[in-house]
């Protein structure tokens, strides 16, 4: 007898949603001349440069998060004001970006239902903002299959990505949540598109499921030895059987 259904833990950005918005915001920017960049070094960089730069300091109305920002793009804005000006004007865009151009990938939705009419418990760990996350959950109606998810709201408490710590939290939490005695790491799966996903469920001892559908190629994520790699999580009920072989899908 197992303590507690599967579980299946997902990353938001590249896996549920396509963050288009966050990309098409990154592009127009590389193209402000106001912004005076550094043309060599922007050469080389790409709008996934740009904003995972950008979301590893932003943080609402936070000091410490500007100051990360502006050490992050200190040598593509070599000028100060400019890269102030920058920062408040990405956010703006990103904000604006992500409600017109971004969406939940095709199938989604049906995919997430079925897994949870299978008994299977879902759960949520990004590194987006709450406030984000939940937002979409509501706007694509399915808050009611994520009662549970970690942000990079707590990651003073918990850190992020790829630190396992999110991902245990989390599973804490489920836990008490749904009164199960103890959680079997081994009925637990972890599905994201970046190479830190990856490893932080291997650093949490869970299995690791990378899709192709975000923004790490294949070869990456191969050479990271994920448990398995997918299209996209519209290809999880295939292999449920091979996840957790002691349960029945039919």
């Amino acid at each position: 007898m197992h303590p507690h259904p599967p579980i299946l833990l997902f990353d938001v950005d590249g896996v549920l949603l396509d963050s288009r918005g966050h990309f098409l915001a990154a592009l127009d920017s590389m193209h402000d001349r106001f912004t005076n960049w550094n043309y060599e070094i922007l050469a080389r960089t790409t709008s996934v440069d740009i904003i995972r730069m950008f979301e590893s300091g932003a943080k609402k109305r936070s000091i410490p998060s500007l100051a990360t920002m502006l050490k992050n793009f200190k040598e593509l804005i070599p000028n100060r004001f400019r890269r102030l000006v920058y920062i408040a004007m990405m956010g703006r865009k990103i904000d604006k970006y992500d409600w017109q151009f971004s969406d939940f990938f095709p199938g989604t939705e049906k995919t997430l239902r079925y897994l949870r009419s299978k008994g299977i418990i879902l759960g949520a760990a990004s590194n987006s903002h709450r406030d984000r996350i939940a937002k979409w959950f509501k706007l694509k109606n399915v808050d009611d299959l994520f009662p549970l998810f970690i942000s990079r709201d707590v990651r003073k408490t918990y850190g992020v990505k790829p630190s396992p710590v999110p991902l245990l939290a989390l599973l804490v939490k489920i836990k008490k949540y749904y009164h199960f005695p103890k959680i079997d790491r081994n009925r637990v799966a972890f599905i994201g598109d970046l190479i830190t996903d990856v490893q932080a469920a291997q650093r949490a001892k869970i299995k690791s499921i990378a899709v192709l559908s975000g923004h790490s190629a294949r070869g990456e994520l191969e050479f990271h030895n994920p448990d398995y790699i997918i299209p996209d999580i519209n290809s999880i009920p295939q292999i449920l059987p091979k996840l957790f072989p002691d349960d029945k899908f039919e």
